[in-house]
């Protein structure tokens, strides 16, 4: 395997979406991302890419969150939080959803304080709407 740079990384990610499909990348990727002297870099690309594919199917949680999630209490809520305010989708939504479950988390209500405003939002889609709504707050 070639090692590869932040950027070859970054791009590999997103040439890895396909509107309406399961997203899928190569365990080569994910181990460059995992062996890069910091790995925290691609959190914010990461969540970029999941915030403007609402179409695709990223997992549940799939290698995407599970990536991101090893930065939870670490940096990862804040970085979710800009992307949810820039552009809710179900699937960043749900990761939100993810994180406020855990009472203890220091952005427990922050993330609350983001629902409501996005709910509120009247510019918010029905579809987002809808997918808060299947969540308990």
């Amino acid at each position: 395997m070639r090692i590869m740079n932040k950027e070859d990384i970054i791009t590999a990610l997103k040439e890895a979406v396909v509107p309406d499909e399961e997203y899928y990348i190569d365990s080569e990727i994910i181990d460059a991302m995992l062996e890069y002297p910091d790995p925290f870099q691609f959190v914010k690309p990461i969540l970029e890419i999941i915030s403007q594919n609402p179409s695709v199917d990223f997992g549940s949680p799939g290698e995407l969150v599970h990536f991101v999630e090893k930065f939870y209490k670490k940096g990862y809520e804040e970085a979710l939080i800009e992307s949810v305010k820039k552009n809710p989708t179900f699937h960043n939504i749900w990761m939100i959803h993810r994180c406020y479950n855990d009472a203890s988390c220091t952005f427990h209500n922050d993330f609350l304080s983001l629902i409501n405003e996005i709910k509120e939002n009247p510019s918010t889609s029905a579809d987002i709407i809808k997918a808060i709504e299947m969540f308990n707050w």
